[in-house]
């Protein structure tokens, strides 16, 4: 039976069925066979939703457009499916704010779900799909919300992006060995940018200041060993009161939003030792020229199983870059020489590769200018 329909295109593209062009966040009146192969493809996307009601159909137009900025660039929290509400917020504003400076004003704001123009995703394919995240589109731009090498940086992961932000040559090796057939842009970590750039005032301590800086705990019962929290609650209060000490839990956890621990940016900035397992702190730690103990009782044999060879985070506990406590009595031991000696060229080395000196405090420069390159080469295709 031939029917009339009203398809709405959810998405911040265009999509095609068939002869079928249906433009972004718009109301396509269509007349079609209800039992025809093309509008059983219409039905079968879920980027784009079918009524029988022109009302109803404009109706939804209206809810997507209030989603729609004027901003050319947008910076994406991408909020919609998220398992906690709002846990990435501020991480997301941290590695946004710095690229924004440098885009013209009016240009560049934050918006909860991709819009028109260019959106930075935050967030890998696999986990906008895992997630119901909206869709990527042609002119997204991936640019990890951390750091750390949690195979986050796989080419099959960000494989619907046709652009990629990255912090230096060692993520860009490790997407190309993916066979990425996207365009890679190394910007360096613009999360950093205010502490290279003379914007945060180191807190005074008159005791050597050590900072437990975790990845997030993992249901996963297979993940249970990959971060040392809920561990270091406990671990932190017997350390000898000659230290000054906190724990800067990550943002997913509970405990982290109740303290307030979003963005462990100032913790690092004062450490003089900082205690990490996997994930960004460590990369920060070592970004900002500060040592880091690895809990290896805790954490070495889950992360050895859980990574591949090839992985960073599989390197640093395989090869044993940085220093590796094997017990708590051994990590105490070694806290007074590892404060004393500092960082060892092994790691010098190894950050040279994943974030260079040269691109630490331009990175929000970098981006801005990365994206303002995609954007001439955008307005002409």
């Amino acid at each position: 039976m031939v029917l009339t329909f009203f398809i709405v295109n959810r998405t911040h593209f265009s999509i095609d069925v068939g002869v079928h062009t249906f433009l972004p966040r718009s109301v396509t009146r269509l007349r079609i066979e209800d039992n025809s192969v093309v509008f059983r493809a219409i039905r079968a996307d879920r980027r784009l939703k079918y009524y029988s009601d022109e009302q109803r159909a404009n109706g939804e137009v209206a809810r997507l457009s209030k989603l729609e900025t004027p901003h050319t660039y947008n910076m994406v929290y991408d909020t919609r499916g998220q398992v906690i509400k709002g846990n990435y917020t501020k991480v997301i504003e941290s590695l946004g704010n710095p690229i924004l400076k440098h885009l013209p004003p009016g240009s560049a704001g934050f918006t909860d779900q991709p819009t028109s123009g260019i959106n930075v995703r935050f967030f890998s394919t696999k986990r906008i799909k895992d997630l119901g995240k909206s869709p990527v589109g042609p002119f997204d731009v991936f640019y990890s919300h951390g750091i750390g090498d949690k195979d986050y940086w796989l080419a099959e992961y960000i494989s619907d992006f046709k652009f990629a932000m990255v912090p230096g040559p060692a993520w860009e090796k490790r997407i190309n060995q993916g066979g990425y057939a996207g365009e890679i842009f190394v910007v360096g970590y613009t999360k950093l940018d205010p502490l290279f750039n003379g914007e945060y005032a180191h807190q005074a301590h008159k005791k050597p200041y050590v900072v437990w800086a975790p990845t997030h705990a993992y249901g996963n019962r297979h993940f249970v060993g990959r971060s040392s929290f809920p561990a270091c609650l406990q671990l932190m209060p017997p350390l000898p009161a000659k230290y000054d000490k906190t724990s800067a839990l990550h943002p997913a956890t509970k405990a982290g939003r109740r303290e307030g621990h979003d963005v462990t940016l100032q913790e690092l900035f004062d450490a003089d030792v900082v205690i990490a397992d996997a994930g960004s702190t460590l990369y920060e730690a070592w970004a900002l020229g500060k040592p880091v103990i690895f809990p290896d009782w805790l954490c070495e044999k889950d992360i050895l199983a859980r990574f591949k060879p090839g992985n960073l985070e599989y390197e640093i506990y395989d090869k044993q870059i940085g220093y590796h406590a094997k017990s708590m009595k051994d990590l105490l031991n070694m806290l007074d020489h590892v404060i004393a000696q500092g960082m060892q060229q092994p790691e010098i080395d190894f950050m040279e590769q994943v974030f260079p000196k040269h691109l630490r405090g331009l990175a929000g420069e970098t981006a801005a200018a990365a994206l303002q390159s995609i954007n001439k080469r955008y307005t002409q295709w």
